[in-house]
């Protein structure tokens, strides 16, 4: 977990919290299973970078594999290579980029090779480990190296079997109950099956998924025997809809309940197996207005809740507004750039880059428009310039970050219900927040407090959710259907439907 999502933080990252591109809606249920199939990972260089080529670019990779000995092949692409060399087990193999080739140094000995390389073991029967630095755990199958102008793509083809065994314990904590381990095993399966059959962002890098929170984590934690048995108890097995698979978004933790598709990001269609549903027993959840937004936030007693296990169940957030004018002159702009159809004023698109632009003071920060279940999905920004709309719930985080490197200044504290606060947190743990204002005699605005509760987008599975009804006694079968209702669990090639 999600994730941002941060290996755990003590709680998973945020799983699958980006989607990039569809399912092909004239795709069914494809044979064969999973097992026994690949899947291709795009590495990350620099998981946490902003832009993709200080995330993705490898300078140079320095490895060494493990076990077999492995086939080094090479050529102008993908299709055209021809094996160059064979090298041993347990020797460091370097690749760097020389003069718009690639250079492979092994034991001394230099090798001049193309624009694309496989690794791959030279004895299917003995297959290899990758170790590649600053990683906590090898990378089975093969590994594609692609030179780019200043750097290297690295994609890991791998079987989906040890795929998910990279991605579980990264996506949730292998000491949680193993029926939660479970319906995340099957969850994971099947937002990768759907991923690899759609037309995806990774595919023009020869990838199907990439190993951060834009999708789901892969091997940022070691392989667990825990963990491991959840993927083989479940094996081949997958949530449909209507025979197909179904988008099967999880994040790590809810306020009290979750919230549909369409509610969060608004350019997608409805499902109806993403639906908000309230996260509670016996509270009810649901949010009319602010100020009952304000009272349900500000409501520190777990009982009844199922997330309560996680510290960001609730968390508390103050900033001056000299902070937060600090914060927006820079979040503002670059989220206009980044997405301009969700950042508005009455005039239309904010451009930040037209002549004269300025924040000004600002007078208050307001919810236009929150679900049911909490979430805002609309924010006003008033200042003394202007007035700025911004919506979807990974803007709105993006937007307030409580790290000081925005805010400038001192530290910024974000205070958890549970555990120790954290400093300088990368963004908004989620969008469900209610504000609360400081004025003076005045009326001028002196700060705001965000109560707010959970982490992560909203749709879909809570991770810690479905720990707590795991220890509420459900199976996995039961979280799978609490969290993605009217679906089916399926099992790959048999048809059993169990």
């Amino acid at each position: 977990m999600t994730r941002m999502k941060l290996a755990f933080l003590l709680v998973p990252a945020l799983g699958a919290a980006l989607f990039f591109g569809a399912l092909n809606p004239r795709r069914t249920l494809p044979p064969p299973a999973p097992s026994g199939q690949d899947i291709r990972v795009l590495l990350s260089y620099q998981p946490g970078a902003a832009s993709f080529e200080a995330k993705y670019l490898f300078p140079s990779l320095r490895l060494v594999p493990l076990g077999g000995s492995v086939q080094v092949s090479s050529g102008p692409d993908r299709a055209n290579l021809r094996p160059v060399v064979t090298v041993f087990a347990d020797k460091p193999l370097t690749f760097t980029p020389q003069n718009n080739r690639l250079v492979a140094t092994f034991e001394g000995l230099t090798f001049a090779l193309e624009g694309v390389v496989q690794l791959k073991p030279a004895d299917p029967a003995q297959p290899v480990l990758y170790r590649l630095p600053n990683r906590m755990s090898e990378y089975p199958g093969e590994l594609w190296l692609e030179l780019r102008s200043n750097g290297l793509l690295v994609v890991n083809r791998v079987d989906y079997q040890d795929y998910l065994k990279g991605v579980l314990p990264s996506e949730m904590p292998p000491h949680f109950h193993p029926e939660a381990l479970k319906a995340q095993a099957v969850a994971a399966r099947t937002y990768a099956l759907v991923r690899q059959q759609a037309s995806s962002y990774w595919k023009q890098f020869g990838a199907d998924v990439d190993d951060s929170s834009s999708e789901q984590v892969y091997n940022q934690t070691r392989r667990h025997p825990a963990t491991d048995a959840a993927v083989e108890a479940t094996r081949n097995q997958i949530l449909t809809f209507a025979g197909r698979p179904i988008q099967s978004f999880f994040f790590s933790t809810s306020p009290g309940a979750t919230a549909s598709i369409e509610e969060v990001w608004m350019d997608r269609p409805p499902a109806p197996y993403l639906k908000g549903r309230p996260q509670t027993n016996p509270i009810r959840v649901s949010i009319e207005n602010e100020s009952e937004a304000l009272a349900f936030f500000q409501n520190w007693n777990p009982e009844g809740f199922y997330d309560a296990i996680s510290p960001f169940w609730r968390w508390k957030l103050r900033l001056s507004r000299e902070e937060l004018e600090a914060l927006l002159r820079r979040t503002l702009p670059e989220r206009a750039r980044r997405a301009p159809p969700f950042v508005q004023t009455p005039e239309g698109p904010l451009s930040p880059e037209a002549p004269g632009f300025e924040l000004g003071t600002l007078q208050k920060i307001a919810v236009l428009k929150r679900t049911t279940g909490g979430y805002v999905t609309a924010l006003e920004i008033q200042t003394s310039t202007g007035r700025y709309v911004v919506q979807r719930e990974s803007h709105i985080r993006s937007l307030l970050r409580p790290d000081k490197a925005f805010t400038g200044g001192a530290d910024v504290l974000l205070e958890l219900w549970q555990g120790g606060p954290r400093l300088n947190f990368p963004s908004l743990p989620s969008a469900a927040f209610a504000l609360q204002e400081e004025r003076d005699e005045r009326g001028n605005l002196l700060g705001l407090t965000f109560w707010g509760g959970g982490f992560g987008h909203g749709v879909g599975m809570s991770q810690y959710g479905a720990l707590g009804l795991a220890r509420r006694g459900y199976g996995y079968r039961e979280i799978l259907e609490h969290f993605y209702p009217g679906t089916t669990l399926t099992t790959l090639n048999t048809g059993d439907k169990r």
